[in-house]
């Protein structure tokens, strides 16, 4: 039952009909943005080429490639660089992921907010480190 101020629609076809195609619209979103959720990865070389850590869209780690260069390092040192390495692929996934939320849904648009600060949130940008000579 409509209260006052409610706006009854003069033609209710015409508003159905009107209402299954937003439905369908924000259905394609949402499937379109699952699937390229699904396929986010990304990958980051580490400061001194060491390591290349690929990570997927939850943040977990996909691949892992070590140089020659991590061989001649300690287990510390090898096992620092893959963490910092890590922690900065996830930080470009999200952006990255808020790239794709922003481009289906506009930068402006509550979905893209709420989405890219969860990820952002949960995977922040890592600050630049200084170069050390690792050797």
């Amino acid at each position: 039952m409509p209260t006052e101020g409610d706006v009854v629609p003069q033609d209710p076809e015409g508003f159905l009909v009107d209402w299954e195609r937003r439905v369908e619209h924000q259905t394609m979103l949402t499937t379109e943005l699952s699937q390229r959720m699904e396929q986010n990865r990304a990958s980051v070389e580490s400061r001194g080429g060491e390591a290349v850590v690929t990570v997927d869209s939850s943040g977990g780690l996909a691949e892992l490639r070590l140089t020659e260069r991590a061989m001649r390092l300690s287990a510390d040192e090898l096992a620092s660089i893959i963490l910092d390495t890590s922690r900065r692929a996830q930080a470009k996934m999200a952006q990255q992921m808020v790239d794709v939320v922003s481009s289906l849904y506009g930068s402006d648009s509550e979905t893209a907010s709420f989405i890219g600060n969860v990820y952002t949130g949960q995977f922040p940008e890592q600050p630049e480190e200084e170069e050390h000579d690792r050797r």
